[in-house]
């Protein structure tokens, strides 16, 4: 070969090298840029910026995107993964909110715990229609787990029912376990084998558009009170044409102006539910600072992804999330319509400590419960 085609033939390969170079950059700059932007569009305020909500629940789909692509570039072109890398590493704190790493702790064989309970149980109605053993599945649930305390939303009344296959023997289980149970707001209930004080806060429910509910309760747990804000906080107001919608877009089924309209109208339900979310808990807080105490416990149904702006606001009243203190892995709370991601939270301040916190797998309502495990810190 001549000279002359030698010197062709590296030019053209430095060309592409430097194409080929180029791609991967943009891409990785583009899929970190979304990374980050949707990372922390939950500390955007939705009242002021009503598209941000919608933008922070993109967050798990750019962060399958960034790892993917940075492990694609570290086999082609190890230099470049330097863009992904340093991407990944700005987005880190909102990572470790959305997908925890931690390892279970310890706990001394003598230290003062107990369980908590939070679930939305969708009026105990089972969501398949099935009641196998011919019983409540939900109830079921509980009486098996036997947490100390159990919060439950959308519960407005508890009595033996024939169409929920609400059985009088699980209702004197029920009563027998829990000695005191309370439904407060308009359908936030609470089991608890400690003593329980309703507290009434003032708040009104409105049925318009899934208003906001709330219940506030004061018990007393090895000497420590604590005071429980029992939440359900604004929801997207998704019918099941809504959700069928979601599951079509995420298959994208459907011409282009089809699936336009799908997002926007998706889109325009979350921009909706942002603000008033911010609003429920702004009445929340004066709760908090009127009737918690030191000693506070906030849990419920937020219908809000980790990170988003209604926790923030509550993270400034010193009050921590659970499962990124005491989780592993990423945490999956709503099982229906293919809106797969985190929307009920426990948070806490005072002389609490979690330990533990686990989701259950049992799919009668279109929440998953989750169960934390608290150690009293007698200071």
């Amino acid at each position: 070969m001549k000279k002359a085609e030698i010197k062709s033939t590296k030019s053209n390969h430095s060309i592409w090298y430097k194409i080929l170079s180029a791609i991967f950059i943009i891409a990785n700059i583009g899929v970190c840029g979304g990374l980050i932007v949707s990372g922390y569009a939950g500390s955007i305020n939705p009242t002021t910026h009503p598209t941000a909500p919608a933008l922070a629940m993109t967050f798990p789909i750019w962060l399958l995107a960034a790892l993917i692509c940075l492990i694609i570039t570290a086999l082609v072109r190890w230099k470049i993964a330097i863009f992904g890398f340093l991407g990944i590493l700005i987005a880190l704190p909102p990572i470790l909110e959305y997908s925890p790493s931690h390892i279970p702790r310890r706990v001394a064989e003598d230290a003062d715990t107990f369980t908590f309970m939070s679930y939305n149980v969708f009026g105990l109605k089972s969501q398949d229609g099935e009641y196998p053993g011919d019983v409540n599945p939900t109830i079921g649930y509980i009486l098996n787990q036997d947490p100390d305390i159990v919060c439950l939303q959308e519960l407005g009344s508890l009595h033996s029912d024939k169409n929920l296959h609400l059985t009088p023997a699980q209702l004197d289980s029920l009563h027998s376990l829990y000695p005191y149970v309370f439904v407060g707001g308009h359908a936030q209930a609470i089991f608890s084998k400690f003593p329980i004080q309703p507290i009434q806060t003032g708040f009104k429910y409105s049925g318009e558009a899934g208003s906001a509910d709330m219940a506030c309760f004061r018990t007393e747990i090895k000497g420590q009170t604590i005071t429980i804000f029992n939440v359900h906080l604004q929801s997207f107001d998704l019918l099941s044409s809504d959700r069928e919608m979601f599951s079509k877009l995420k298959r994208l089924q459907g011409s282009e102006d089809e699936i336009a309209r799908m997002k926007n109208h998706l889109v325009n339900k979350i921009r909706e539910a942002g603000p008033q979310r911010v609003n429920d808990t702004e009445e929340l807080i004066r709760y908090i600072k009127k009737f918690g105490g030191p000693n506070v416990i906030v849990c419920g149904d937020f219908n809000d992804i980790p990170g988003s702006y209604p926790l923030r606001m509550l993270s400034d009243e010193h009050l921590k999330e659970v499962y990124p203190e005491v989780g592993f892995g990423p945490m999956v709370t709503y099982n229906a319509g293919g809106f797969y991601f985190r929307i009920d939270h426990i948070l806490y301040r005072g002389n609490l400590r979690p330990v533990k916190m686990n989701r259950g797998s049992i799919r009668s309502s279109d929440h998953y419960p989750i169960t934390a495990t608290f150690e009293i810190i007698n200071r």
